[in-house]
């Protein structure tokens, strides 16, 4: 006789956010115009402007609009939360000169800090220490560096450093929602006889949104790794950290400036990957460079409410109905299918927020075992609400299954 398959579910919230499509004839940021313009116009010498985030523990700045000119550049303090920069605008936006949200170079044993919404490096030492973040570089002789967008590269092993450090793993999405930042590179111990002394690692870039009815970008918007330190020529240990996050939503943008999202060096090749810049318009004539992954689409919620989005749940598993609530316990299983079900087994997910044709992956975990998948698409539907039917071959017995949705 055979065994019956006795599966447990859960529901799960998938980390890739993907918004519903809405045409409009402007976009409206939903600046309630609060904080005034941001108005740097005129000629002058290079100015340097920092702006502090402690005022602001939201990270949100509501302007009336923003005009910067060429002579001026701005950079940003984090505040205490650590989070974003995000700049609602009710009317036009010019940006002429740089704003800038990179992560910080490390100067020898101190850590490069992570632009706002991005993770600092790691320490260098006798006990060196990862970077932070999600993506963030390993410890090791040598740092490995961060990664984001793409693929930071790894630490190398030279004469005395015994061993290196790792790159970190690639996160988030193409749509840059939730809007994250990047990720600080590793710590190095370098070679203890003093030739190559220890190092830390760069920081991550922070993360911007700016959100307007029309922009024109003839300047530079920047969220670029900071680089390890070197406290000695020709020094190898430190991981560079992995560029930021830069997204833009708009009605109309315009300009040849450039968007740059590059990872942070290293002398020792453990370089921090790229960040991602999302470009969210409906007409663009922007001819500009942009330096890092890059997406463009049309998805016009700058700020998602819970109800907004993505989730995955899975509600049938070879026609047998997966309880609303289900319990997760192979004590209870939350469906028992015939032990006459031949295989491969159709399971039908369903989605809600999440753009038709999304690769939808189902994995089974069995108790005893290892896992499969396998991967379809949600071609039934609409945005709001859709279906994907995969069909997997169960392994009899118990098991976990769960539905997750591309993230890149």
């Amino acid at each position: 006789m055979k065994e019956a398959r006795l599966l447990k579910f859960r529901t799960l919230i998938i980390s890739s956010f993907c918004l519903p499509l809405i045409c409009l004839a402007q976009v409206n940021s939903g600046s309630n115009g609060s904080d005034g313009a941001l108005d740097y116009s005129g000629s002058g010498s290079p100015t340097n402007i920092v702006i502090d985030m402690h005022d602001h523990p939201n990270g949100v700045y509501q302007y009336t609009y923003v005009n910067i000119s060429s002579n001026w550049r701005f950079s940003f303090i984090p505040n205490a939360n650590n989070t974003p920069v995000t700049w609602l605008v009710q009317s036009n936006v010019v940006i002429n000169g740089v704003v800038d949200v990179s992560g910080q170079n490390a100067n020898a044993l101190l850590v490069g800090i992570g632009g706002p919404g991005g993770g600092a490096g790691g320490a260098g030492g006798s006990i060196p220490t990862s970077g932070q973040g999600i993506g963030a570089g390993s410890a090791g002789g040598v740092g490995g560096g961060a990664s984001f967008g793409s693929l930071g590269t790894g630490g190398v092993n030279v004469l005395g450093t015994n061993y290196s450090g790792s790159a970190g793993q690639i996160y988030g999405n193409q749509f840059l929602v939730p809007l994250i930042g990047g990720s600080g590179g590793g710590g190095g111990r370098g070679i203890p006889d003093g030739n190559w002394p220890s190092c830390s690692g760069g920081g991550g870039g922070g993360a911007i949104l700016i959100a307007a009815p029309s922009m024109v970008l003839n300047g530079q918007i920047r969220s670029m790794g900071g680089s390890s330190g070197n406290s000695y020529p020709g020094n190898i240990c430190g991981g560079g950290g992995s560029g930021g996050g830069i997204r833009l939503v708009t009605g109309i943008l315009s300009g040849t400036g450039v968007i740059q999202v590059s990872g942070g060096s290293s002398n020792a090749g453990s370089s921090g990957g790229t960040g991602r810049v999302r470009l969210d318009v409906i007409q663009s004539s922007f001819a500009g460079q942009i330096y890092g992954s890059f997406s463009q689409g049309s998805q016009f919620i700058i700020i998602p409410t819970s109800g907004q989005l993505p989730q995955l749940t899975v509600t049938s598993v070879g026609g047998v109905p997966v309880s609303a609530s289900p319990s997760g316990q192979i004590s209870t299983p939350d469906a028992v299918l015939s032990a006459q079900q031949n295989n491969p087994i159709p399971v039908v997910v369903s989605c809600a927020n999440l753009p038709l044709n999304t690769q939808i992956t189902v994995s089974v975990k069995p108790a005893n075992g290892a896992a499969v998948s396998a991967t379809g698409y949600n071609t039934t539907g609409t945005l709001a609400s859709s279906t994907a039917t995969i069909s997997i071959n169960i392994p009899r017995g118990g098991g976990l299954i769960y539905a997750t949705a591309a993230t890149n």
